[in-house]
């Protein structure tokens, strides 16, 4: 019942495009410009871009006057919404451009062209909301759901001849899927999803417009350096046609109150030592089952477990601000032992090293990584990373299901093929306040003895 892998590039027959067309920024205020790329941004050239949509029931009334809405006007103001929202996050309608220097080093910019994004209209043939959704629990995805995203064949390397978002807009029977495709190299979790809540609150009729901010100006010295990378890394890297192994994927999600159930449990172990987050208990619940699932893993062997940090309101007295546009976020590695990752009683020590890592990211040892970074560019494709560890993305602090085009909440958070591997982890918020859903990918063995693991599945919602 979970997904396996197809080929993404492979559209299913029943999803049609009907249009393309290109839009610009309309009447942008800011001036055409370069930006030059971060270390944060830099990191992720290599990698695939984001990949994420939101399914709602069918529209039936237009979100400014409440009155019945066709299809095609439902889709036109989705257009001149989308439109606005460009002109307030003009770099996303440029492309990537480089400076190569005589040392065969580059700096990398994003070109503020307005060479403009994609939006394409497709229809879904014969397709429900359910079969989108392929219940029953718990929610892998359908292989057609591959085919409501666009630009499935970009990587983020792609920017400097491709664009930087898409868009596609797909109507199935009795509802439509807004999927986006956006170049990680230029923007975050953080900045696309303040780009999604602009664009819905424009739908709306709303003139809640806080506009990005896209200089570097940060008490972070090296946010402000223009970087030079080896530029052979970039222009000759290719992994076009990387071959993925074969995978399973499937959406658990975990209550409030479960979340609370094993909060409780993890600090009870604790004896009350240490204050543990909703995620870090869930990252260990979930690290430790993965860790199970696994076939006989060697006690004494190390596991890893890769999180973000973010940057945003850190780097006294120079801020980052809430709204910068760009990556303002930095990975940090979680290791232990097996042996004491799946030990008895563990569920709270697990949590509690995952806060351990946290507290410790303090801005000096941020500043230090990103100076570092810069002195020893690495960046790495996705066939580049370890084997064999987990890497979360996301944050239940993306308000993703309060990104409201008129229609209400939307039934369903996805994500696209994007940077899928054994391991790869994200997280969005659950439909219920303080919920959470985990969308988990790993190899079909792995991920079913994960869904027949006890202890696991107790605390999964159906």
């Amino acid at each position: 019942m979970a997904s396996s892998t197809s080929d993404p590039r492979t559209p299913d027959a029943r999803v049609r495009i009907l249009s393309t067309e290109i839009i610009h920024a309309k009447n942008t205020q800011s001036p055409l410009e370069r930006i030059p790329l971060t270390a944060c941004d830099l990191r992720l050239i290599l990698v695939g871009t984001i990949q994420k949509g939101l399914l709602f029931r069918n529209p039936t009334t237009n979100p400014t006057d409440h009155h019945p809405i066709s299809r095609q006007a439902f889709i036109e103001n989705l257009k001149s919404a989308f439109s606005k929202a460009l002109a307030l996050h003009h770099p996303f309608a440029g492309r990537l451009t480089a400076d190569e220097h005589p040392d065969g080093s580059a700096t990398v910019y994003i070109d503020c062209n307005d060479a403009g994004c994609p939006f394409l209209h497709a229809v879904a043939d014969g397709i429900t909301v359910d079969e989108a959704l392929n219940q029953p629990f718990p929610v892998p995805p359908a292989p057609v759901l591959w085919s409501f995203f666009p630009s499935n064949d970009v990587k983020n390397y792609h920017g400097f001849i491709r664009p930087l978002m898409s868009i596609q807009i797909t109507e199935l029977v009795d509802g439509v899927f807004i999927g986006w495709t956006i170049n990680h190299a230029v923007a975050d979790g953080t900045t696309h999803w303040n780009f999604h809540r602009i664009w819905s609150s424009i739908c709306r009729g709303s003139g809640d417009h806080s506009p990005p901010v896209f200089t570097r100006d940060s008490s972070l010295e090296a946010i402000k350096k223009k970087i030079r990378v080896p530029w052979s890394r970039i222009r000759d890297f290719n992994e076009d046609n990387l071959v993925i192994p074969p995978l399973k994927e499937g959406t658990f999600h975990f209550s409030k109150k479960k979340i609370a159930e094993l909060k409780a449990k993890g600090t009870a172990e604790l004896s009350g030592s240490r204050q543990i987050s909703s995620l870090q208990i869930l990252i260990a619940h979930l690290w430790r089952a993965v860790i199970r699932s696994r076939a006989d893993p060697d006690p004494e062997s190390e596991t890893r477990f890769g999180i973000q940090v973010g940057f945003r309101g850190r780097f006294e007295p120079n801020k980052f601000p809430a709204h910068y546009f760009g990556n303002a976020i930095g990975g940090r590695t979680v290791t232990m032992k097996v042996k004491d990752l799946v030990a008895e009683g563990s569920l709270g020590r697990v949590a509690a090293e995952v806060n351990r890592v946290v507290a410790e990211t303090t801005d000096e040892k941020l500043r230090e990584a990103v100076e570092d970074w810069i002195e020893s560019p690495d960046m790495r494709g996705l066939g580049e990373f370890t084997e064999g560890a987990l890497m979360l993305s996301g944050s239940p602090r993306f308000d993703a299901y309060g990104t409201d085009f008129g229609w209400g909440k939307a039934v369903a958070v996805r994500s696209g093929w994007a940077n899928k591997c054994d391991g790869k982890v994200t997280v969005f918020p659950g439909p219920e306040t303080g919920s959470m859903g985990f969308e988990i990918c790993l190899s079909p063995e792995c991920f079913d003895r994960l869904r027949m693991d006890s202890e696991f599945m107790a605390a999964v919602t159906e």
